[in-house]
């Protein structure tokens, strides 16, 4: 049936727009502008997920047409052979009739009957093999349009490539020994006592976790707090104080602007990354009031670092990506980070002093950046094997 005369409230603009989106055709600038009006207009996203969803409905009955005719083409020549074994059957009778040797008939039918097995046995073979391919197809088309399009963003490790020397210095310092490290993401600061917070995901199966950076080396840290349903999580270095009495940035205890310029720093690699953008959505991945969605480059190891805007205030933490839209990202609230921390035991949220400071003493993006970075560190998170 043709989507067009099933949807008549879109244009046949907005159709091929829709058609070219959901096959992935679609450039990025094309791609931002459909997502950009989903968000923004809400008739338009109702009538968008109609259609998206008829298109959905219209590949998966297609698979399962294909598939069909390759199974009726396969029971069509199940069926064929028995007829032709019947023939061999009475072709090899009537050559025994006239055969002088009853002995020459007997062979010959026995090795018509070992031909015709082994074709079926091949044909009940690839019958099955099919059968087995259209159920995985199937089901994997199922499982991937149920599962969610949006990527946690740490990052696996295989082994630790940077600082070596010094860290096994302090593991054996602390005396702690900790299995190699299963993942890596990235913290901050959060208060000048040593109370870091990261995403709840890139430490939820730890049993140690290490944290680093240019400026204070490899550090322990421990979990405090876990928001599981906000994906925050809180840790703290022990023992841990900075010289100075409050950090150069504060957390921003209103939402952002819709456009509004913003920033990151991670440990996607090694070593620290910048990253810039914009938010493009006052909500996050599906429509999540907690987040904002921003269009700013993240990669694996991006989960749990600061989102910073142009005053240098932190508005949100790096939190995932979609997969299916390049350069799309999310971020937790910094007004969800307040809140959580808001909810932590007495003992841990009294300790927290958030800087209340007003950034603009540095007003140069650089050097912004250059006080800022010693702040963010590196998350090593072990698990015991």
């Amino acid at each position: 049936m043709d989507a067009r005369k099933i949807n008549m409230r879109l244009s046949v603009e907005e159709i091929d727009q829709l058609d070219r989106y959901a096959k992935g055709t679609s450039d990025q600038k094309e791609i931002a502008a459909v997502e950009d009006r989903m968000n923004s207009d809400a008739s338009y996203r109702q009538l968008a997920k109609e259609h998206l969803a008829l298109i959905q409905v219209v590949v998966r009955h297609g698979e399962r047409m294909r598939v069909r005719q390759l199974l009726e083409a396969a029971h069509r020549e199940v069926n064929a052979e028995p007829a032709l074994a019947e023939a061999g059957t009475a072709a090899g009778s009537q050559a025994s009739m006239i055969s002088s040797s009853a002995r020459q008939t007997n062979q010959k039918q026995s090795r018509r009957f070992e031909v015709g097995y082994w074709k079926l046995s091949g044909i009940a073979a690839s019958v099955a093999l099919i059968s087995v391919v259209a159920t995985f197809i199937i089901t994997r088309s199922l499982k991937n349009e149920q599962s969610a399009n949006y990527k946690e963003l740490r990052r696996n490790v295989e082994q630790i490539k940077r600082s070596q020397k010094l860290m096994m210095d302090d593991i054996a310092e602390q005396k702690v020994a900790p299995a190699p490290a299963n993942y890596a993401g990235t913290s901050f600061m959060i208060s000048s006592n040593g109370y870091l917070t990261t995403s709840y995901h890139v430490v939820r199966e730890s049993d140690s976790i290490f944290v680093e950076n240019e400026a204070f080396g490899n550090l322990k840290a421990k979990v405090v707090y876990q928001d599981r349903e906000n994906d925050i999580a809180l840790l703290k270095i022990p023992g841990f104080v900075l010289e100075k009495s409050s950090l150069p940035y504060a957390i921003s205890k209103k939402e952002s602007s819709l456009a509004e310029d913003v920033f990151t720093l991670g440990y996607p690699k090694e070593d620290v990354v910048f990253g810039a953008g914009s938010i493009s959505a006052m909500t996050g991945y599906k429509g999540n009031p907690i987040a904002y969605q921003i269009s700013v480059p993240v990669n694996p190891g991006n989960s749990g670092g600061p989102l910073f805007n142009n005053r240098g205030d932190l508005v949100g933490i790096i939190s995932g990506q979609q997969t299916q839209s390049s350069g799309t990202a999310f971020a937790i609230k910094s007004t969800i980070l307040l809140a959580s921390i808001d909810q932590a035991p007495d003992s841990i949220k009294t300790l927290i002093r958030p800087s209340r400071v007003s950034s603009q003493k540095i007003p140069s993006r650089v050097d912004q950046v250059n006080e800022w970075r010693k702040y963010v560190f590196m998350v090593r998170v072990y698990k015991e094997q």
